[in-house]
C-alpha cells in the first residue's frame, strides 16, 4: 500500500472513523489498531506478518522472563536470548549474503572454493526498525526505564502500530508503552488539525520535493555519472542530500500526524541536521531516534563495560550505524568516516577541557563557514550512502572533479525543487512555527480546502513518485 496514494488515504480514513466510533472502549480501539496494522503490513506482503509476530512473541516472552527472574543473572540471560534471536532474524534476512560473500572472498584468497551459497531472500520492509524497537522492551524492563510489563495486547500494538511500522521513528518501549495504559480522553479537534497539518507537510516534502529531486537530478546522475558535467554531478549530489532528508522527514511527519490524530504521540526525529556545526552535532540532529538508540543501547553499555577506549567504541557504533543502513562495504566506509570524525572531535574537546579552555562557540561569519563546511562533508559522504558499491563511488568522484566535458541537463522542475528544499531547511525555524501555529487555528473548511489543493498539486505537479528510501532499511 502506497502511503502517499489514495488507497492509504481511504484506509486511514476508515480507521480514523472506526476509532472514533469505538471511543467508549479503549480496548476495542487497541484491537482495531492491531487488526488495521497487520492488514496494512499484509498489503505489502502477507509473509512479513509472520516475522512481525515472531519478533513480538520473542521479546514479549523475554520481557516476562526479566520481570519474573530470580536474580539479575537470569534476567540478563533472558535479554541475551531475545537479542540474539531477534538479531539473528535481522542478519538472516538482511546480511546473510553480505557476510557470506566475505567468507567466500576469504576462501578464494586462501585458494579454496566458496563455502556459502548465495541465497535469494526477500527483505521485509522495515525489518531494522521493528527489530530494534522490539529489543528495547526487555532491556527497558531490566534497567527500570519501564516500570511495569505490558500485557500481550499492548505489546502487540506497540510492535505493529502502522503509522510508524515501515520507517520509524524508532520508538522505545519506555516511550510508547505508558501511552497505552490509561483511558485517554477523546482526541480533541486541535489534535486532529495538528495531525492533519503534519500529514500535509510530510506529503509536500516527500512527493512534491523529494521525488522531484530524485527524478530530475539524482536518478539520472547516479545511473550514468560519466555522461554528465562536474557542475551537474555536484548539483545532483546536493539534491540527493536534500532528497534523503525530505524523504525520511516527510515520512516521519506523516507518521507523527497519523498517530496524533489517533491520540498517540511519536517523538520528533529531525532538528535541521544540515545546520550542524560538527559531525557529532549532525548525529544529534539527524534521525534522532536512531542515533539515540545506538547511544543508549550500544555505546553506553560498551562504555560502562570498559570494553575498549572511547575511539574504538565510537568506531564500533558508527560501523554498526553504517551497516544498519545497508549490507555493503560502502556503508562500512560511511560509518568509519563518520566515526573517525566524531572521535577526533571528542578528543579535541577533551584536550580543550584539560587545558581549561572555553568551549568553541561559532558566531556570525564563522558560524556560517562552519555550517557550510560540515554540510559539504555530509554531502560528500552521502555518495557512499547512495552508491551501490565502492566502484560507483570512484566513478562519481572522478566525475565531480572532471575539468571539462559532459552534459548539464538541469530542468526547471529540478532547479525549483532544489531551491524549495534549501529554503525549507535553511529559513528561520520561527517562520515555520508561526505558520504551523496559524494553520492550526484555522476553521475546518480551510483545512479541507487546503487538503484538496494539496492533492491537486501532488497529482498535477509531481514529476514522478518513488518508494521511500528508508523502506530498504
Amino acid at each position: 500500500m502506497d502511503i502517499t496514494g489514495f488507497s492509504y488515504l481511504a484506509f486511514f480514513g476508515t480507521v480514523l472513523v472506526l476509532h472514533r466510533l469505538l471511543q467508549a472502549s479503549h480496548d476495542a480501539q487497541k484491537w482495531l489498531l492491531i487488526a488495521a496494522s497487520y492488514y496494512f503490513y499484509a498489503t505489502i506482503d502477507w509473509r512479513f506478518c509472520g516475522l512481525l509476530a515472531a519478533l513480538t512473541t520473542i521479546n514479549h516472552v523475554a520481557g516476562a522472563a526479566v520481570v519474573t527472574a530470580a536474580d539479575r543473572g537470569a534476567a540478563r540471560r533472558a535479554i541475551t536470548g531475545a537479542v540474539v534471536l531477534s538479531l539473528s532474524l535481522l542478519c538472516y534476512f538482511k546480511y546473510l549474503n553480505f557476510f557470506g560473500s566475505m567468507v567466500n572472498s576469504l576462501m578464494a584468497w586462501l585458494g579454496t572454493g566458496s563455502l556459502v551459497p548465495f541465497v535469494n531472500i526477500l527483505l521485509p520492509v522495515g525489518i531494522s526498525f521493528m527489530t530494534f524497537q522490539a529489543i528495547t522492551y526487555p532491556i527497558d524492563l531490566y534497567h527500570r526505564r519501564l516500570d511495569q510489563p505490558a500485557n500481550a495486547v499492548d505489546f502487540t500494538l506497540f510492535m505493529a502500530f502502522f503509522p510508524r511500522l515501515l520507517s520509524g521513528p524508532i520508538v522505545t518501549a519506555a516511550y510508547f508503552m505508558p501511552q497505552l495504559r490509561p483511558l485517554y480522553p477523546q482526541v480533541t479537534r486541535d489534535q486532529r488539525f495538528a495531525g492533519l497539518s503534519l500529514i500535509m507537510r510530510g506529503v509536500v516534502k516527500k512527493v512534491l520535493i523529494a521525488d522531484t529531486l530524485g527524478v530530475c537530478l539524482v536518478e539520472p546522475a547516479f545511473a550514468n555519472p560519466g555522461s554528465f558535467s562536474s557542475p551537474f554531478l555536484w548539483m545532483a549530489l546536493f539534491g540527493y542530500s536534500f532528497q534523503v532528508y525530505l524523504d525520511l522527514s516527510g515520512y516521519t511527519d506523516m507518521a507523527r500526524g497519523a498517530a496524533t490524530m489517533l491520540g498517540y504521540q511519536l517523538p520528533v526525529n529531525f532538528n535541521r541536521p544540515y545546520l550542524a556545526t560538527s559531525i557529532a552535532n549532525f548525529w544529534q540532529r539527524w534521525h534522532i531516534t536512531m542515533s539515540s538508540f545506538f547511544r543508549n543501547y550500544l555505546y553506553d553499555p560498551l562504555s560502562k563495560s570498559g570494553f575498549a577506549p572511547v575511539a574504538v567504541n565510537l568506531l564500533i557504533v558508527f560501523v554498526a550505524i553504517g551497516l544498519w543502513h545497508g549490507a555493503g562495504w560502502n556503508f562500512v566506509v560511511y560509518g568509519l568516516i563518520h566515526g573517525s570524525m566524531v572521535a577526533f572531535g571528542h578528543f579535541r574537546d577533551e584536550a580543550r577541557i584539560r587545558k581549561g579552555a572555553a568551549p568553541v562557540v561559532y558566531r556570525g561569519r564563522q558560524l556560517m563557514l562552519r555550517v557550510a563546511f560540515i554540510f559539504v562533508v555530509v554531502v560528500l559522504t552521502r555518495l557512499l550512502f547512495r552508491s551501490t558499491d565502492l566502484e560507483m563511488v570512484r566513478v562519481y568522484i572522478a566525475g565531480l572533479f572532471r575539468a571539462t566535458g559532459g552534459s548539464f541537463p538541469v530542468s526547471f522542475a529540478g532547479l525549483l525543487a532544489l531551491t524549495a528544499a534549501a529554503a525549507l531547511h535553511f529559513t528561520p525555524i520561527q517562520w515555520r512555527d508561526r505558520f504551523m501555529a496559524y494553520a492550526n487555528t484555522r476553521p475546518a473548511w480551510m483545512f479541507g480546502a487546503g487538503f484538496v489543493v494539496m492533492l491537486y498539486m501532488t497529482i498535477a505537479m509531481t514529476r514522478g513518485r518513488g518508494g521511500f528510501i528508508y523502506f530498504q532499511f
